[in-house]
């Protein structure tokens, strides 16, 4: 599964971990973005769009079943530093509406601009025409927005509709947002919008690695949702 993790500050610091109230009974993933809710604590994003600004990274487990103390307790440890930035390795996949031996299509694929995923790499995840092309990376040629196609250079077999990709963005992606996260706020849907939160700031495609920055904060200039 994926996760956020402190990667570096902007500024030069180290992370500086802030602790903060939390039902008891919440459960939050170390890694996990997270969003603080007066009178009650720290809670999941619980947000469809991502539009609302969030508080930091959860930098501790805290399953809300677990007697050790920590797991169970009143207090987390947040990364909330603005200035934070923190790496991200992709588990999210998308699921193929076409391709071929050198395209792979997402007609989903956001944002529809041209060219934007051009540098990066796709991660064959499933293929039913090849399990050896399963795990490989192709880096992208071309990108074309309106219809969520991927050129790569020519493949061993074919990609088609119902096998599955990971994303791994090049640097013509750099400042973009816009994306949701998944359901449990620890990794990125690059197949839905709304998103408002979070910023692309850095990409290291080759190993799948990818960079982000909080955009929205609740301690920023953006505390209410755009």
């Amino acid at each position: 599964m994926a996760y956020f993790k402190f990667a570096f500050n902007t500024a030069g610091k180290s992370a500086i971990p802030r602790e903060f109230p939390i039902a008891t009974g919440t459960a939050i993933e170390k890694g996990e973005i997270v969003k603080f809710t007066p009178g009650t604590g720290v809670v999941a994003i619980g947000d469809a769009d991502q539009d609302d600004p969030v508080l930091g990274v959860a930098l501790e487990n805290h399953d809300g079943a677990t007697a050790d103390g920590r797991q169970t307790g009143l207090l987390i440890k947040v990364a909330t530093d603005l200035n934070d930035v923190f790496e991200l390795q992709s588990t999210e996949a998308q699921t193929l509406t076409g391709g071929s031996t050198t395209t792979a299509v997402i007609s989903g694929l956001l944002p529809q601009t041209n060219d934007l995923w051009n540098g990066g790499y796709i991660e064959i995840v499933t293929c039913a025409a090849s399990s050896e092309l399963v795990g490989t990376m192709h880096k992208i040629t071309d990108s074309v927005g309106s219809s969520g196609t991927l050129t790569v250079p020519t493949m061993a077999a074919a990609l088609a509709s119902g096998d599955t990709i990971r994303i791994h963005p090049g640097k013509l992606a750099l400042t973009e947002f816009g994306w949701d996260l998944n359901s449990d706020g620890t990794d990125i849907d690059y197949t839905s919008s709304g998103g408002e939160a979070i910023q692309l700031f850095d990409v290291d495609p080759a190993r799948k690695k990818s960079f982000w920055k909080l955009r929205l904060q609740q301690y920023a200039s953006h505390p209410v949702a755009l």
